[in-house]
């Protein structure tokens, strides 16, 4: 199941929202809360990594090299 970003974006904000002291921490919290979600939207908008393992073909392993149809 894919994540929904655009939910944790919403969910963070609300959570900075509700942070309305003017405290030390209160700030500390809110500037924390604002990376999380600069980080969110990086990965929300960043390409999807594909991997670069390369899985073997099973049968693959022959040494030998048999033609794979007809055709060829």
């Amino acid at each position: 199941m894919p994540t929904d970003f655009a939910s944790v974006h919403a969910h963070l904000e609300n959570a900075q929202a509700a942070l309305r002291g003017s405290d030390p921490q209160t700030q500390r919290l809110r500037e924390v809360i604002g990376s999380l979600i600069d980080d969110v939207l990086k990965a929300q908008y960043s390409p999807v990594a594909q991997g670069d393992r390369v899985v073997a073909f099973p049968g693959a392993e022959k040494s030998e090299q048999t033609p794979s149809s007809r055709h060829g």
